[in-house]
């Protein structure tokens, strides 16, 4: 008889897990945690349990109604504990409605995240785009004038423009076939000539571009402060927001955008103690900018870009073969608007004089 009541039970254990799969699919729409599970599973299995409890109290009842005379006690009984059976009931509804109500917040918080990851990607490619928007543009309004790079005075310039003018309105045309001004990415091939000119070794490059940047910061100062913010702006981002294969594709569509010429400049650019302490050519060393930079080995150097000298050194390679380490810059931190602009005497101290006095009248 032992046996016989295990075995039935094991039986009925076997069905319910069958069944249990039907049941798990009116509480959740997709796979849950474990404890989610769990729980249903139990839900499922009171559930059952209770069922069959009634039905075999409701056949008891019968067959002794039919069988007996002592049915009505029975009656009695289960009239009796009827009451405490609906209430378990109404507890068990309220289980499953806290479990069904627990599964939509969950399906909810899903959703609002996906939401929440696409508006997040949404606005991580606008500013991007955004930027890119505004490199076009600044490549497009950019403006050279080669006289204006020559090392001749003002007095000079002055002179030969008179010159020309007399000229011009004596035979009505101008006498030289040369265009002296140059717009839009013709600028770049332009100034990579002007580097190139009179320049012996990659030094003599170096200072010409020093000398155009210090002197003439206008041409493409705001040019190369725009790409810096491009690239920080990819780096910036946090893991959880953007991840490393996606800022690479990010980097890359930008370094797509950059002509070869471009990339020349960028390269001069970059090397130290011309722009900045290293940041931007950091950046470069990140996204691996200067892939596509053409390079030829010269008996006195490397030239960039198809340039017709050398403009390039070994030393000046090996400056973008890994990162340069940055310390703390003070000045940034306590040169106030002017951050760390070299032109502003960094102890500067207020001039007592110049300081407002209070009025000593009073009324």
């Amino acid at each position: 008889m032992k046996d016989w009541f295990k075995n039935r039970l094991n039986g009925l254990n076997g069905y319910l897990d069958q069944k249990y799969p039907d049941f798990e699919a009116i509480f959740t729409e997709s796979d849950g945690d474990k404890k989610s599970l769990s729980l249903n599973k139990v839900l499922f299995k009171v559930l059952s349990f209770a069922v069959l409890s009634a039905g075999l109290l409701l056949i008891i009842n019968l067959a002794l109604i039919t069988f007996t005379d002592r049915g009505g006690v029975f009656g009695d009984f289960l009239g009796g504990v009827l009451n405490p059976i609906l209430t378990f009931f109404t507890l068990f509804g309220l289980i499953a409605t806290i479990v069904i109500q627990r599964q939509e917040l969950r399906l909810a918080r899903h959703e609002y995240e996906k939401t929440a990851d696409a508006l997040s990607t949404q606005a991580i490619e606008t500013t991007f785009f955004n930027i890119l928007d505004l490199h076009h543009k600044i490549v497009d309004n950019l403006k050279v004038d080669l006289e204006e790079l020559s090392y001749k005075s003002e007095a000079e310039r002055a002179l030969k423009g008179i010159t020309a003018s007399l000229v011009y309105s004596q035979l009505g045309e101008s006498l030289s076939s040369k265009k002296t001004k140059v717009e839009g990415r013709a600028v770049f091939e332009e100034i990579l000539t002007f580097l190139s000119v009179e320049a012996k070794t990659p030094d003599d490059a170096l200072d010409r571009y020093k000398n155009l940047q210090k002197h003439h910061n206008h041409i493409l100062g705001h040019y190369f402060r725009n790409l810096y913010q491009a690239l920080k702006i990819i780096d910036g981002y946090e893991e959880n927001k953007l991840t490393y294969e996606e800022k690479r594709k990010y980097s890359s569509i930008l370094r797509a955008q950059l002509s070869t010429k471009e990339l020349a400049l960028l390269f001069v650019n970059c090397l130290e103690s011309v722009s900045d302490s290293g940041q931007f050519k950091n950046l470069l060393v990140e996204f691996q900018m200067l892939e596509h930079l053409p390079i030829q080995k010269r008996k006195d150097g490397y030239s960039l870009a198809g340039s017709k000298v050398a403009i390039a050194s070994e030393d000046m390679l090996l400056q973008y073969k890994e990162k340069k380490e940055i310390g703390v810059n003070l000045k940034k931190y306590y040169g106030g608007a002017f951050g760390t602009n070299g032109g502003v005497p960094y102890n500067l101290s207020p001039n007592k004089s110049m300081q407002p006095t209070a009025d000593a009248s009073t009324d």
